[in-house]
């Protein structure tokens, strides 16, 4: 008869026993560009399904290509969560371009990945497989800027590839498309900008209004990203939805265009210190602190001006529809979209006061 104790230990061994799994050895080929960095990912079909929970693999153990398809996603997702590119100056690495393919008894992901042009170095983090084969590892092989060969494990799970500089001219025109992109997909300053100009038509009372509000978010921007002034970013993300809380409801109530440069200033200052939020999530490279935070501020101020024109030529438009062109806006224009903006801005507050 078998001994309680042991009898005991077998019964607790047994599910252990049964969910173990025996990884095979993976790769990753990096070809080092720069800031850049494709990653070539070789990676068992057998080894994904026991981490994914999916049928990749045939009764052969090859991967199945329409399978595969169908699973994409998850192993894209499952993949970038364990395997990425950092830069070790700070700021957040992306990837793009990325592709999935289907090689006997392996799964190919090939990835992008772009980092803050900084001064630091590329590192490759990998911990694929680790949850399911402690003993797991990888080999990596460097190429391009950098000439390397490594082998990654749960004790040692990452390797340095080359060291990066910050440039002028790749500092410059990173920081720039960034501004652009933030100022294209941040609804919110959209949301003010038009809110702001609905009344305008006439070219100076709108150049006082936008340069107001340039010369005020550039200020606090600065002050913010070199440290002087750090308040909260969540009372900072509720003030910008108040800010356009109230400059919509204004809309009901003024219709000049004259002093509103003075409320844009104001709310300009809260928004600065929402610009330098983003900003501080890309990165800022200390030793190119000046060219990041200028290319920054002027990418914003071009995606403004870009909005601004094509808000204003989307009215003239629409009240050319409504009624003949006349040099002031009409009510049955103004009311409505600002009505709108005032609903979406009280959403907005809502959801950062009660949700963040």
């Amino acid at each position: 008869m078998t001994p309680r104790p042991l009898l005991t230990f077998l019964i607790v061994l047994a599910p252990l026993c049964a969910q173990a799994h025996t990884t095979r050895l993976s790769g990753a080929e990096i070809t080092v560009s720069g800031h850049e960095a494709q990653v070539a990912l070789i990676l068992n079909g057998a080894d994904l399904d026991a981490a994914l929970g999916t049928t990749l693999t045939d009764s052969g153990g090859k991967v199945s290509a329409t399978r595969l398809r169908m699973s994409q996603d998850a192993v894209i997702d499952y993949v970038t969560a364990r395997a990425r590119i950092s830069n070790s100056g700070g700021g957040a690495c992306f990837h793009t371009r990325h592709a999935v393919t289907a090689d006997a008894e392996h799964v190919k992901v090939s990835l992008l990945w772009i980092c803050p042009p900084m001064t630091g170095a590329l590192v490759y983090h990998s911990t694929l497989f680790n949850e399911i084969d402690p003993a797991t590892r990888q080999m990596v092989t460097v190429k391009g800027e950098a000439s390397l060969l490594a082998l990654l494990s749960a004790a040692s799970p990452r390797v340095t590839l080359a060291p990066t500089e910050a440039r002028f001219g790749d500092v410059f025109l990173h920081y720039l498309l960034a501004g652009v992109e933030h100022i294209a997909i941040g609804y919110d300053h959209i949301a003010f900008l038009i809110a702001v100009i609905l009344w305008g038509r006439r070219l100076w009372p709108l150049v006082g209004v936008v340069t107001a509000f340039t010369v005020a978010h550039s200020l606090t921007l600065s002050l913010a990203v070199l440290g002087v002034v750090t308040p909260p970013q969540r009372l900072v993300e509720i003030a910008i939805a108040l800010s356009i809380v109230y400059v919509a409801a204004e809309n009901f109530f003024v219709h000049d265009l004259r002093r509103r440069w003075i409320v844009t200033f104001v709310f300009g200052l809260v928004h600065g210190f929402g610009f330098a939020g983003v900003l501080r999530e890309y990165g800022i490279p200390r030793d190119a602190l000046v060219p990041a935070l200028a290319a920054f501020n002027f990418g914003v101020e071009l995606g403004q001006i870009v909005i601004v024109v094509a808000a204003l030529l989307l009215l003239h438009l629409i009240e050319s529809r409504v009624r003949a062109l006349q040099p002031a806006p009409s009510r049955r224009l103004v009311y409505p979209v600002s009505g709108g903006v005032l609903l979406l801005a009280l959403y907005w507050t809502a959801q950062r006061i009660f949700f963040q």
